[in-house]
């Protein structure tokens, strides 16, 4: 592999491949695994981008594997996976295949919830538009339908012509993982996405989006550039919040400065009655001795 990672062109439908550099140096051996289920190492809590695109690298690839020898185990499969991933992975971070197997999972459900909303902007066949305006008005159809912004556009890229990805409505990818480890039957261009996925796929548009689209439609709208207004409006909304936080600490920073100031005052006051006492009391008793004394001087 001279340090690449290739993505059969079986696999993915074309003459490409996609190559995902992982090291300039020879690969390592591969992993010795004695006991998958309880792999033990210095765990990390987080995946970092490079360990996302290698993951969906390690995926793809055990895929075209499970292809050639056409059925295998659910375990089988995921133990092939982690090998691959632990090979090349030069984080120097451990993750076991439950770490896997969950991120995977949640790769695979945003970036199909993401392929969801560029089907529906593909749906518009709007004209004069760019690619990449297609994917800025997907996301923020994405933010605005489940309320955060997408930010796995490393994977989408690696992942958008897989058949899944391309046709999130396929009937073919609506299955969900076997419940035990029976022999999984992967046919030509199955590719074992199924494995490890419980995620139901991204339905068509719903009831309310239609109708805003049609809306817009009938008025000469732009969807695009209704939803990049719906965008700039939840922005202005977050900014607003802030602002208000700042507000509230600046706020709440000169009630304790007045507080303070008041207890300075309040504590000089102190200071000056004290002072005030004290000199009256030395002036008692400078007249006290003082009519003493002249008591003694008329006797």
């Amino acid at each position: 592999m001279n340090g690449d990672i290739e993505i059969d062109s079986q696999f993915i439908g074309t003459s490409q491949t996609t190559p995902v550099s992982v090291s300039d140096s020879p690969p390592p051996p591969p992993p010795s695994v004695e006991n998958v289920s309880s792999t033990k190492g210095k765990r990390g809590s987080n995946f970092s981008m490079e360990e996302d695109k290698l993951l969906v690298a390690a995926w793809l690839n055990t895929s075209v594997d499970a292809i050639n020898s056409n059925e295998q185990t659910q375990n089988t499969f995921r133990k092939k996976v982690w090998e691959y991933f632990t090979q090349y992975n030069t984080s120097g971070t451990t993750h076991t295949i439950v770490s896997l197997i969950s991120r995977w999972g949640a790769i695979s459900e945003k970036t199909n919830k993401f392929a969801g909303c560029m089907a529906q902007v593909n749906a518009l066949h709007q004209s004069g538009i760019t690619e990449e305006d297609k994917i800025t008005n997907a996301k923020a159809l994405y933010l605005e339908k489940y309320k955060k912004p997408f930010l796995l556009d490393n994977c989408w890229l690696m992942l958008k012509d897989q058949p899944k990805f391309a046709d999130p409505n396929n009937a073919r990818w609506r299955s969900s993982v076997p419940p035990t480890s029976e022999l999984i039957s992967i046919g030509e261009g199955d590719c074992g996405f199924g494995l490890g996925d419980t995620s139901n796929f991204e339905r068509p548009i719903g009831r309310k989006a239609e109708k805003v689209i049609r809306k817009n439609k009938a008025t000469g709208k732009d969807v695009g550039e209704y939803l990049a207004k719906k965008l700039k409006l939840i922005e202005d909304v977050t900014r607003l919040e802030e602002e208000k936080m700042c507000f509230e600490r600046e706020k709440l920073a000169i009630e304790n400065e007045s507080k303070e100031e008041k207890l300075k005052i309040e504590k000089e006051r102190i200071i000056i009655e004290k002072k005030k006492f004290e000199m009256t009391e030395r002036l008692e008793k400078e007249r006290i001795m003082m009519i003493d004394t002249s008591g003694f001087t008329g006797a």
